[in-house]
C-alpha cells in the first residue's frame, strides 16, 4: 500500500496551486513519482468547493465561516476520507500558508484524538500561526477597517472570487505587462522575482485568487490586530448579541460561552513537525515565526530549515523549490516511512 500524503493549499488558493509548475518542479508530481498516494484538499468557498446540501451561494449563511470551520470540520473530513478510501493507517500532512494554520489548529484542538494520532507528520511550508508583524499591505489595510461590517453593509459575503473572465483578463495583462502582474502578486504575498518562471505568470493568475469568505478575511484581520503576543484565537464575533434592529446575531457569549474567543493551545500538539521558513516572507514574518517557535513543543520538531532569501510563494512556485525544499520533504517522508 502506498503511503498517503495530504496537501493543503494556502489563503485565497486552491489545490491547483500545488501543480502549476508542472512535472519535475511541483511537489505533487515528485511525491507521485516517488510512490506516494497524493491527496489534495480544497477548503470551503474556493472555486472547487462551492456546493452545499441546502444553502445557495447567495445565502449569507453559506459564507458564515472562517478558518475555524476549515480546521474543525473541513480538514478532519478530508483526512478521514483519504484514510478510508486508501485503506491507509496514517497520513502525512503538508500545508502551505493558511494550510499550515489549519494543520496547527486541527492538531492543537484535536490533540489526543484518534484522527490526530493518525497524522504521522505535519510538514509546514511558510507556516503561519501569528501575523502581528505581517508586511502585506492588503492585509494591513483590511485590518485597519471593520472588514466584515463594511462588506456586510454592502451586501458582500464572498472575498475575491475566482471569476473566469477576470482571470483571463489578468492572464492577458501578465502577457502584455509582466511588471503590473508582478506587482499584483507582490502586493498580496510577496515573492522573489529571480526565483519565478515569468513565462508561467499568466497560468498563476488564471487560478489565483480562488476566493474565500469575508468572514475568513475578517478573522485574519483580527489576527493582524492581535497584540505582539503568542496567541492564536478563534474568530471574534463580538459581545453584542443583537443587531441595531434588535434581531439576534452571533456573539462570543452564545458561540463560546465566554466574552473573549478561546485560544488554540499549540503547545498541546503531540505530532511530529517539520518547518520550512523564509527570511523574506511578508506573510509569515520571521518575528512571528519566533513567537510560534516559543509555543510549539520543541521536542516534536524533527527539522527546521530556514531559507534567508525565500518569500511566501517561493515554497510552491519557486523554480528552485524542487531542489532546495522538496528534496528535503521527500527525505523526511522516506525516513519516517522506513521507521
Amino acid at each position: 500500500m502506498r503511503p498517503v500524503v495530504h496537501l493543503q493549499h494556502g489563503l485565497l488558493g486552491s489545490a491547483t496551486d500545488w501543480v502549476l509548475n508542472g512535472p519535475g518542479f511541483s511537489l505533487p508530481f515528485l511525491l507521485a513519482d516517488a510512490g506516494y498516494d497524493v491527496w489534495f484538499g480544497n477548503v470551503r468557498g474556493n472555486i472547487f468547493s462551492r456546493n452545499h446540501t441546502s444553502l445557495q451561494l447567495l445565502d449569507p449563511k453559506f459564507w458564515a465561516f472562517s478558518w475555524d470551520e476549515m480546521a474543525a470540520r473541513d480538514l478532519p473530513a478530508m483526512l478521514t476520507y483519504a484514510l478510508l478510501a486508501s485503506g491507509a493507517s496514517e497520513v502525512a500532512y503538508v500545508g502551505h500558508s493558511q494550510g499550515t494554520t489549519l494543520g496547527l489548529a486541527f492538531l492543537a484542538s484535536h490533540a489526543g484524538s484518534e484522527l490526530a494520532a493518525r497524522v504521522k507528520v505535519a510538514i509546514l511550508l511558510a507556516p503561519v500561526a501569528f501575523v502581528t508583524h505581517v508586511d502585506s499591505i492588503p492585509l494591513l489595510t483590511l485590518a485597519q477597517l471593520n472588514t466584515d461590517q463594511i462588506f456586510t453593509l454592502l451586501g458582500f459575503h464572498e472575498f475575491m472570487p475566482s471569476i473566469e473572465v477576470l482571470a483571463r483578463l489578468e492572464g492577458q495583462l501578465c502577457r502584455l505587462q509582466p511588471a503590473l502582474c508582478v506587482n499584483i502578486l507582490a502586493a498580496i504575498c510577496g515573492y522573489n522575482p529571480s526565483n519565478l518562471d515569468h513565462a508561467r505568470l499568466p497560468t498563476y493568475v488564471n487560478y489565483t485568487p480562488s476566493g474565500t469568505s469575508v468572514q475568513n478575511m475578517a478573522h485574519w484581520s483580527q489576527a493582524v490586530r492581535q497584540p505582539g503576543e503568542a496567541v492564536m484565537r478563534h474568530y471574534d464575533y463580538g459581545t453584542s448579541c443583537r443587531t441595531l434592529l434588535d434581531t439576534p446575531r452571533p456573539c462570543n457569549q452564545a458561540v463560546y460561552g465566554q466574552l473573549v474567543p478561546p485560544q488554540y493551545n499549540l503547545s498541546a500538539i503531540d505530532n511530529s513537525l517539520v518547518l520550512f521558513t523564509g527570511g523574506q516572507d511578508r506573510l509569515a514574518d520571521p518575528r512571528d515565526l519566533q513567537l510560534m517557535l516559543q509555543v510549539l513543543p520543541s521536542h516534536h520538531i524533527l527539522l527546521h530549515q530556514h531559507f534567508p532569501d525565500y518569500e511566501h510563494l517561493d515554497f510552491i512556485w519557486g523554480i528552485n523549490a524542487a531542489h532546495r525544499v522538496y528534496s528535503s520533504v521527500l527525505e523526511v517522508l522516506g525516513k519516517l516511512h522506513d521507521s
